[in-house]
């Protein structure tokens, strides 16, 4: 499982690839969500609602079906956090109670390297180092990296406080061999306690992953 190492043992994950979910068995109501979507939309959006309710009946917190608010995140039970993610290959879903954490945040991301006249977008200037200090065999998907840390760390924060943020709103440095820390430059963007951000990301299998869990404060 590409997401388990990258998480605390309280938290619940549950991987599949897209391919294998049928978007028909989906509860009429998440149905209705991707009633107009393209087909490989269908697939990956099947895939996390149907891990996400299972890892919500092991959580105690079983519904009928995850629906989406007018901004399309998900209307997690009021006793835990959860985030999905997706790619064509892989979705992945976590879930947390709400007395183990402030939030969680997942993102996944096929392992391309980011095309160069894209890098300015995402990566700010002060980053640039980091990434020309990435072991070698890293350097690469650099930008990858960043881009899916900044992901992880927005999807961690977004659901409360509703703050859009671009890229170069979110500041990361590497730590060690597998984890980040993630300065949020905007005040109001994060929870309270939550403008520095851990998290650690892995790649394996043909695939970027980040993971970020908010402690609880």
């Amino acid at each position: 499982m590409l997401f388990r190492p990258l998480l605390p043992s309280n938290v619940l994950v549950a991987e599949m690839a897209p391919v294998d979910a049928d978007p028909t068995c989906l509860p009429s109501r998440e149905r209705a969500l991707i009633e107009r979507a393209v087909a490989q939309r269908c697939r990956e959006f099947a895939a996390g609602r149907t891990l996400a309710r299972g890892l919500l009946r092991d959580a105690g917190a079983d519904i009928d079906a995850l629906l989406s608010d007018s901004d399309r995140v998900p209307i997690w039970p009021q006793t835990v956090f959860g985030s999905i993610t997706h790619c064509g290959s892989l979705c992945a879903v976590a879930v947390v109670p709400v007395a183990h954490a402030d939030g969680i945040g997942l993102d996944v991301e096929p392992a391309v390297p980011v095309p160069e006249y894209l890098l300015p977008r995402i990566v700010r200037d002060t980053e640039r180092a980091q990434l020309a200090a990435l072991p070698s065999a890293l350097r690469p998907l650099g930008g990858l990296l960043v881009f899916s840390i900044k992901e992880a760390v927005y999807k961690a924060i977004y659901p409360q406080c509703r703050v859009f943020l671009d890229f170069h709103q979110v500041e990361i440095a590497f730590e060690g061999d597998d984890g980040f820390v993630a300065d949020v430059l905007v005040p109001a963007a994060a929870p309270p306690a939550h403008a520095r951000i851990h998290g650690r990301f892995r790649i394996a299998d043909g695939h970027v992953a980040s993971a970020v869990v908010l402690p609880r404060r």
